[in-house]
């Protein structure tokens, strides 16, 4: 091996940990990578899906809203194994109406907005839920309530 091309591959590592500086320092002023939040549609599902068993409490990350975004409530409550009038929802941006085409599937129809979405689900006990009108306990063992909520 020549010397010189014993200085080039110093050259290189060199090189290499001047960049790996580099991207460490870019990297703190970004800030730490966050991975992509999940479908709105899937998160109600899943969180309905697991809190219909167990009852209690799930909020998604920040997600963004956008124009013609859909939640399929009917689904979640199929997911779940129970009726959808055991599922209600509290719309606390403005934006989120029943789709013109059935009643249990909500579109946004608001400008973007930064939001977010939290699940709750509570069995009944013998008395009617007090967040859910359609929650009684003739059709309904559980209730689920799903808020929709701004973030700043």
């Amino acid at each position: 091996m020549g010397r010189g091309q014993a200085f080039e591959v110093f050259r290189l590592l060199i090189a290499a940990v001047i960049a790996g500086a580099i991207l460490m320092v870019l990297l703190s002023i970004l800030g730490p990578v966050r991975p992509l939040t999940q479908n709105p549609d899937d998160f109600v599902k899943q969180s309905i899906k697991n809190l219909a068993r167990e009852g209690g409490a799930r909020t998604s990350q920040p997600v963004v809203f956008d124009h013609g975004m859909l939640i399929n409530l009917r689904a979640a409550a199929a997911a779940a194994v129970i009726d959808p009038s055991c599922v209600c929802y509290v719309d606390q941006t403005g934006g989120w109406k029943p789709a013109s085409y059935d009643d249990y599937v909500l579109e946004y129809s608001g400008a973007k907005l930064r939001g977010q979405i939290s699940v709750v689900c509570s069995a009944l006990s013998g008395s009617a839920s007090p967040y859910c009108s359609s929650c009684t306990p003739d059709t309904c063992n559980v209730c689920c309530k799903v808020v929709f909520s701004k973030v700043s």
